[in-house]
């Protein structure tokens, strides 16, 4: 049995009443440190503890359920069990927002430019050889020579998901979220009007870089792959930005890949 919520809510008239009963069940769940596939107290015990009526109660967990937080059944064993928001429903959250505010190019790299290098410090020393395996076969899908595709979008995908499969191996959940969501927005929103021919040195480019970035994660050497995935950074914006790239909000709500 879950321990019964002790918190009153916080009696906030510009606060609708469901919402307070929302945030005083997140105040619970962090303060009495439930974790994922703990249940919630019955609907009943909720409504006496936090004095409000059924159908606020029933308002709020169908809240919760929406942010991902909370899974609902029915039955004599029912009721709300905890769940980890997926990380579809925070790339959508952070798609929402976007829809209103202005994403740029330079921002965007800026950010990578940032995490990225710690992303591969992270994992220089955490990766098997299945993992680097792996990765070995993503560089030459990037590359037509190696075996990528003629399509230069096909072979950018190859690009961001070598940099998808070095967050799998991410130790922080939260460092690899940034990285992942800022993968995601660049493939839903930038769109490159120019991928001419004269431009294969983006092949010879992310190929050079993975290569020399696969020895320094196989010689499990922190700092050289961070400053490998710096420079690779930098050059992955100005050769975008070569390339014409544009920002496509509207492309916010693609799964394809448009960018590398």
């Amino acid at each position: 049995m879950p321990p019964k919520p002790k918190l009153p809510l916080t009696r906030d008239k510009r606060v609708k009443r469901s919402d307070q009963v929302v945030n005083g069940i997140k105040r619970w769940i962090v303060q009495t440190q439930q974790q994922v596939g703990s249940k919630l107290p019955q609907e009943k015990e909720l409504i006496e503890q936090m004095g409000v009526s059924r159908g606020t109660v029933r308002e709020a967990l169908a809240a919760l359920q929406v942010q991902g937080l909370v899974a609902i059944s029915t039955g004599p064993n029912g009721g709300a069990t905890l769940t980890q928001t997926t990380y579809d429903q925070c790339l959508e959250a952070v798609s929402n927002f976007l829809y209103f505010q202005p994403v740029d190019i330079t921002t965007l790299y800026a950010l990578r430019r940032v995490v990225e290098p710690e992303l591969a410090a992270n994992v220089a020393t955490r990766l098997d050889e299945a993992d680097l395996a792996e990765l070995e076969a993503l560089i030459g899908h990037s590359h037509p020579a190696h075996g990528g595709s003629e399509d230069w979008n096909e072979r950018r995908e190859a690009d961001l998901l070598f940099h998808d499969r070095l967050i799998d191996a991410c130790s922080s959940p939260f460092l690899g979220l940034v990285c992942r969501l800022l993968n995601d927005v660049i493939r839903r929103v930038i769109i490159v009007r120019h991928a001419l021919p004269e431009f294969d040195r983006f092949d010879e480019e992310i190929m050079h870089s993975h290569t020399d970035l696969l020895d320094a994660l196989r010689a499990r050497d922190p700092e050289r792959a961070r400053e490998i995935m710096r420079v690779h950074m930098e050059h992955a914006e100005a050769l975008a930005l070569e390339a014409e790239s544009r920002v496509d909000r509207g492309s916010l709500l693609m799964s394809n890949s448009t960018s590398g």
